[in-house]
């Protein structure tokens, strides 16, 4: 469950993550909070980029993002204060643009994902976007199923979309209709 709090949102610490223990030792610093990317984040984020992804975005394009407000929407997951998750979004009229979602490894099957993506759906009819779209390699398989159980459907494929490897991207959509 996500509340609001000074313009941030916090997961409430009393419902366990998926495969998380009902009891799991955490203290209250240790709750998982979402909250907007500040220019000091980059960097760490930069470096996450790094473990996730064979090309990875630069510290750089990251800044580029966090200037890019209100169009571009960056946020940090955190587990107190380890970086968990981060995901950036674009809003282009009735459109939006999931460019990048990332988990750590350390933080993987805890549905961090899933709460990144719920959050930017909820901003999404917020924004009165009526689509979602995304790219994600034609091989990343576990991202294309975790895509299609969220309402996803294959969209068109870029052609040489992603480097190191060249590869093909799968684009998505996902409509928001009411």
């Amino acid at each position: 469950m996500l509340e609001k709090r000074n313009g941030e949102s916090e997961i409430d610490s009393a419902r366990p993550e998926a495969g998380a223990r009902e009891s799991d030792g955490r203290t209250d610093s240790e709750r998982l909070q979402w909250l907007e990317m500040r220019p000091e984040d980059a960097a760490e984020v930069a470096e996450l980029e790094k473990v996730c992804f064979h090309d990875p975005w630069s510290r750089a394009s990251f800044e580029a993002e966090l200037r890019a407000a209100p169009v571009s929407l960056c946020r940090v997951l955190r587990l107190g204060e380890r970086l968990a998750g981060y995901m950036i979004a674009w809003f282009i009229e009735d459109e939006t643009h999931l460019a990048n979602i990332a988990v750590a490894p350390w933080a993987r099957r805890r549905g961090y994902a899933q709460t990144m993506l719920d959050h930017l759906l909820r901003e999404c009819y917020l924004r009165g976007s009526r689509t979602v779209v995304l790219e994600v390699r034609i091989s990343n398989q576990g991202a294309i199923d975790f895509y299609e159980r969220n309402g996803f459907v294959p969209g068109g494929v870029r052609k040489h979309y992603y480097n190191n490897p060249r590869e093909d991207a799968l684009v998505m959509v996902r409509s928001l209709r009411l």
